[in-house]
């Protein structure tokens, strides 16, 4: 297993998991910017585990229509009130990307915390953006299919969602990333949204999807790798603080950032680079028969 690379916050009490009094925030709006309409983007509509198929995004790396080669591919989460358009709109994804031998995927999962409803049965979204959106790229687009070639990210709501993806399906993605994350989701019983997804209080729903007990009893393969990073300013930094404090006691493979920023785009922006970088490295340990296309 890697060695850590962790960037620690000061020392402070961490709040009682019995005393949270979790804010769901919704995500923070910042004026939308056109879909520019170039060979790299489309819009699919996948179906799978749901009552109607859902569109998504895929960001395609530049030069994939010429090229005969397999990508590693980035499942990149919304949050709360967002959807797959939210991290093409408010970020400067494609920018970012533009030389990045990578697929980058936007799911839409509406305000479902990526999970499979406790009060709707139909509607399983964990399924769908752990296992049927996966599948449905792989079978349409050139990807490495490998976990060590697929990685999980995401904000708000969304950084919950990669965080609980990547310690429940560790064979699936090797890398997971949490912006601004909501960790401590199914402590909160007043969230119409949270009802929703996980239940009423002490039910099976929230102890299966609960990231602190995750954390604590997860066997991840060597090679896993977490980032976590909140902003000084945002109303979930306890709950990330608290969440780390959880990985530290396993022997997990994470870094945690904690920067001046708020819980907003201008601060998801800022960060999405940094994060970009770990993909960049992990990328770079892929085999070259891979990177290279073969399979």
């Amino acid at each position: 297993m890697p060695a850590l690379r962790v960037v620690r916050p000061p020392r402070r009490s961490m709040i009682l998991l019995a005393a949270l009094a979790l804010s769901i925030p919704g995500t923070a709006r910042a004026q939308a910017a056109p879909i520019p309409d170039t060979a790299r983007v489309r819009i699919v509509s996948i179906p799978g585990s749901l009552p109607a198929p859902r569109n998504a995004t895929v960001v395609l790396p530049t030069g994939y229509h010429h090229s005969g080669r397999r990508y590693p591919v980035l499942y990149l989460l919304h949050g709360h009130d967002g959807g797959h358009l939210s991290w093409m709109q408010r970020t400067n994804l494609l920018a970012y990307t533009a030389r990045m031998p990578l697929i980058i995927v936007l799911p839409n999962a509406g305000n479902s915390w990526y999970t499979n409803s406790a009060a709707r049965p139909e509607e399983r979204f964990e399924e769908y953006v752990a296992r049927e959106v996966p599948a449905y790229v792989d079978a349409q687009f050139r990807t490495l299919t490998f976990r060590e070639a697929r990685y999980v990210a995401g904000l708000s709501m969304g950084g919950y969602g990669a965080l609980k993806l990547g310690l429940k399906y560790p064979g699936r993605f090797s890398l997971a990333g949490s912006f601004s994350g909501a960790p401590l989701a199914t402590a909160n019983t007043s969230a119409p949204t949270v009802m929703d997804a996980f239940g009423p209080a002490e039910s099976s729903s929230r102890a299966e999807n609960d990231l602190l007990a995750l954390a604590g009893e997860a066997r991840v393969p060597a090679g896993t790798y977490f980032y976590i990073d909140c902003g000084s300013a945002d109303e979930l930094l306890d709950s990330n603080r608290a969440f780390v404090q959880a990985m530290s006691a396993r022997p997990l493979a994470y870094e945690y950032h904690e920067v001046p920023g708020a819980h907003g785009w201008e601060y998801w922006d800022r960060r999405l680079p940094v994060f970009l970088r770990l993909v960049e490295e992990h990328i770079a340990r892929l085999p070259d028969a891979g990177r290279d296309g073969a399979g």
